[in-house]
Formats: C-alpha cells, structure tokens, sequence
C-alpha cells in the first residue's frame, strides 16, 4: 500500500528554495515578498519572486 503522505519528491526542499526566492523580492510597495519554486519531472527546479514596478 502507497503511503498517503508520499508525494514523490521532497516538499521541503522545494519550500526552502522558495523561501530563498522570496529573499530576491522587490517589494517597496506591498511589503509582500513571494517566492515559488516548481519540481519539473525531470528532476529540475525553477524559482522566482515577485518585482513590483510603480510606473
């Protein structure tokens, strides 16, 4: 039996790697910083944050 909690990749990594993202931010506005990193099924991991731009 599969275990429920087995999502085929390490979800904390991926958090860590968004978090660092986040740290890229450009956020004078908001305050807001946001990072996301995506697993692509072969193995590679993208990120990115949010740059606001007020003109």
């Amino acid at each position: 039996m599969k275990d429920p909690d087995d999502r085929g990749f390490d979800a904390k990594s991926l958090l860590i790697e968004a978090k660092r993202a986040a740290e890229f931010a450009y956020v004078p506005y908001s305050s807001f910083p946001v990072g996301a990193a995506i697993l692509f099924e072969d193995g590679s991991v993208v990120s990115g944050c949010n740059v606001e731009n007020g003109s």
